[in-house]
């Protein structure tokens, strides 16, 4: 097995021991994974990990919106359930701005989630991390499983995103 097999492999186990992803959404990130250990491109999945003693813990996954001058998504976030709370998923994504406002002078960020109260932990991640809510469909997972959209805005010169920033919704 070569090391990117072997990070694949690491990956899906940590996504799976988060029991936060059900079968059919571990299937579509095996496949986004394999874009991504494959080729990282702007125009594809950009993936970045967080190791602790040279092992990996957590990913993130974002992408640059298809069709928009400066949006990006955020796919997904999984850090290891023992190193959960300790500030990892906070980095990654504050890596994943910076390397954004490496390229740009400013950027939206998007990402949707889940509305059931499984997913509320994550919902409040995202929101002190500067996300707001700006759009939720009904029932759009299965009967009283809402679609949750947050956005960010970034800028060089308001990296953080910051209450200003987000006000433009």
């Amino acid at each position: 097995m070569d090391s990117q097999e072997r990070r694949y492999a690491k990956y899906l186990e940590i996504a799976r021991a988060t029991k936060a992803f059900n079968e059919a959404e571990i299937g579509v990130l095996e496949e986004v994974l394999q874009d991504c250990l494959v080729e990282q491109s702007e125009e594809g999945y950009i993936l970045l990990a967080e190791q602790d003693k040279g092992e990996d813990v957590a990913f993130l996954i974002y992408g640059k919106t298809p069709m928009t001058e400066f949006t990006y998504d955020l796919y997904w976030i999984v850090v290891s359930p023992s190193y959960q709370g300790k500030g990892i998923g906070r980095r990654l994504v504050n890596r994943m701005e910076s390397l954004i406002l490496a390229k740009r002078e400013k950027a939206n960020i998007r990402l949707e989630t889940s509305g059931s109260k499984a997913y509320s932990g994550q919902r409040s991640f995202y929101e002190a991390l500067g996300f707001r809510v700006c759009g939720r469909i009904p029932s759009f997972y299965r009967e009283g499983d809402d679609l949750v959209t947050f956005y960010k805005f970034i800028s060089k010169n308001n990296p953080s995103g910051g209450k200003e920033g987000n006000e433009r919704l």
